[in-house]
């Protein structure tokens, strides 16, 4: 069976939201996903927007073929218009990606899957631990879908990102705890024991 061939988009710069993109999150699903939302404005987000309901034409399409006459409803989109605390609009359209930490082929087989992450000129990260806040352009896949019970709908299958502003954290990292770099003692200023010794039998 061929392989399906589906639209990519890739996204302006946003901020990201919820980044689950060196760690799955497995909350609901002991498999894991990896996922992000990110945050565009939305005079930007035009083409993203244009390209989700092409792909959403598609499935509507797709799901009155299966169905044969009978109504099909829309699914969930996979973006929404960000509020305020006043329930005013922001300016900005929040888009959620998401894709399986693991795939399982037809024999069973688990496959690990990874999300592809590389710096601003494009040097694959391979020790960053991407936080919320990070600033980022997505790589995605757009995958129509019809079940009879969510309806006709696309989601944003997470392929990679670029990351041109970085917010780390983590239980062993110092931005995790919420330090800054601040003038003072570096580790590389340490003086070892043995440059110790000889120090003092210089002085005595």
């Amino acid at each position: 069976m061929a392989k399906r061939n589906f639209d990519k988009v890739v996204t302006p710069v946003g901020v990201s939201q919820y980044a689950w993109l060196t760690q799955p999150d497995t909350r609901f699903d002991p498999d894991g996903h990896f996922k992000v939302n990110l945050i565009l404005d939305t005079d930007k987000a035009a083409p993203v927007i244009k390209a989700i309901e092409d792909n959403v034409a598609k499935a509507m399409a797709m799901a009155k073929e299966k169905v044969k006459g009978k109504a099909v409803k829309d699914a969930p989109k996979p973006y929404f218009e960000e509020l305020d605390s006043n329930e005013e609009p922001t300016g900005k359209t929040v888009f959620k990606f998401k894709t399986k930490a693991q795939i399982t082929t037809k024999d069973g087989t688990l496959i690990p899957n990874r999300v592809a992450l590389f710096d601003s000129v494009g040097v694959p990260l391979t020790d960053a631990n991407v936080w919320s806040g990070s600033e980022m352009k997505v790589s995605a896949e757009l995958i129509p879908y019809y079940t009879a019970m969510a309806g006709a709908g696309v989601s944003l299958r997470l392929r990679a990102a670029q990351i041109t502003h970085l917010v780390e954290g983590g239980s062993g990292n110092a931005k995790g705890y919420g330090f800054d770099e601040v003038e003072g003692y570096k580790v590389e200023e340490k003086v070892s024991p043995v440059e110790t010794n000889e120090a003092l039998s210089e002085d005595f």
